[in-house]
């Protein structure tokens, strides 16, 4: 009994020891003094940032290529009634001509420059006249807004009767109607092809 006095006595004063001294409880873990912050490091290398996107606006637009290639243009069968092709003038036909290959970038402009480039009565031995070989025009520009297509000639328009009228009017219309695959207006110093043929 004595010695469990005793016992009991030293426990008591180990305890009382404990207290004052700020030791921590038996059993419980150490207090960590601060958080440990942890922070992911960067892959090696790091990583690369994707380039920005060209704005489409700056690009610059497309260049149109010379072309080499054959072109249509068309002579008049004299008194031919419409045999030869479409009927025209008084009892003519308008006959397409299959031109040498030439190099350009809009086929209308090529196949009237073409057409306006001969200045012989007749297309060598082949019997087909040709209404303008007395004129001196050439293309100054081919406006196209949208679907429609317009093609200003400047020059002199020389007519060397009334049947050359329709002539005349239809080797540039059918020209470069067939070059445009659709309708063409024509204008000759700054006149519609019809005003400017009637002044003649």
């Amino acid at each position: 009994m004595q010695r469990f006095a005793v016992l009991t006595l030293a426990m008591g004063a180990a305890l009382i020891l404990g207290g004052c001294t700020g030791g921590t409880p038996y059993g419980a873990p150490p207090a960590s003094s601060s958080a440990a912050t942890v922070t992911p490091s960067a892959p090696a290398g790091g990583e690369t940032a994707a380039p920005s996107p060209v704005p489409t606006s700056n690009l610059p637009e497309p260049t149109v290529l010379p072309t080499n290639a054959s072109v249509i243009t068309y002579f008049i069968a004299v008194g031919d009634g419409g045999t030869a092709g479409p009927l025209v003038g008084c009892g003519d036909s308008a006959v397409a001509v299959t031109s040498p290959s030439v190099s350009f970038t809009d086929p209308v402009e090529a196949a009237l420059r073409t057409l306006l480039a001969s200045h012989t009565e007749q297309l060598g031995q082949s019997g087909l006249r040709n209404a303008l070989w007395q004129s001196t025009l050439a293309v100054t520009s081919i406006d196209r807004s949208g679907s429609a297509i317009t093609a200003h000639l400047d020059g002199s328009l020389a007519v060397a009767g009334e049947c050359d009228i329709p002539r005349i009017e239809q080797q540039l219309l059918l020209t470069a109607q067939e070059a445009a695959g659709g309708p063409v207006a024509i204008t000759i110093n700054g006149k519609p092809l019809s005003e400017a043929l009637s002044l003649k």
